[in-house]
């Protein structure tokens, strides 16, 4: 089961891959304008960040297996596996989202 310290540590992580992108915070008038760099559009977040769950999903491995092997503390054996799982899960929402939304584009009248 997904705890609530489990969804606010995916979004810390999701925050901190897409560092940088999108809006900041310009001037004393604290007006909203978009940040241009280079390599940090959507398809290069997208790239790092299916990355970055195969990699989370790869020390699950990892630490299940030294579990079995008995030199892998329990704690962190639990701690990797329910970090996969709760990138596995939000992996799916994503799909579905995506999926979801091109559904929506192919039934839009032309």
């Amino acid at each position: 089961m997904t705890t609530v310290s489990d969804a606010i540590n995916a979004y810390s992580a999701l925050s901190k891959a897409v560092s940088g992108e999108g809006m900041s915070i310009t001037g004393s008038q604290k007006d909203f304008a978009p940040t241009q760099s280079v390599g940090n559009d959507f398809a290069s977040v997208l790239e790092k960040t299916a990355k970055d769950s195969v990699a989370t999903m790869r020390k699950a491995e990892v630490e299940s297996a030294a579990g079995i092997a008995g030199k892998a503390d329990i704690r962190e054996v639990v701690q990797a596996v329910t970090n996969a799982e709760l990138t596995l899960q939000t992996v799916v929402n994503v799909r579905d989202k995506v999926i979801s939304a091109y559904n929506d584009i192919i039934h839009l009248p032309v």
